[in-house]
């Protein structure tokens, strides 16, 4: 069994360095596409293959592009570790 938090961290640690933000910045609740952070879709795609490499878990992009929050985000990579 994986341990949730663990995955969830890293995978905030990845979501601010692709995208160059502070991890404290942002929450489960942060939409990608708001004020804070801002994502263009290229960022996104580099988040998810970030993700593939580091976690093992691949997001296709008609999965990706329903992801709208931090807490999809992680919600999508657990059910799939």
């Amino acid at each position: 069994m994986v341990d949730t938090t663990d995955t969830d961290a890293q995978i905030e640690t990845i979501i601010a360095d692709r995208l160059r933000v502070d991890p404290d910045s942002f929450d489960d609740s942060t939409a990608f596409e708001g004020e804070t952070l801002n994502v263009e879709s290229l960022d996104i795609v580099e988040v998810a293959e970030a993700i593939e490499a580091e976690l093992g878990v691949h997001i296709p992009d008609e999965d990706l592009a329903d992801l709208e929050r931090v807490g999809d985000l992680k919600e999508y990579v657990r059910e799939r570790i």
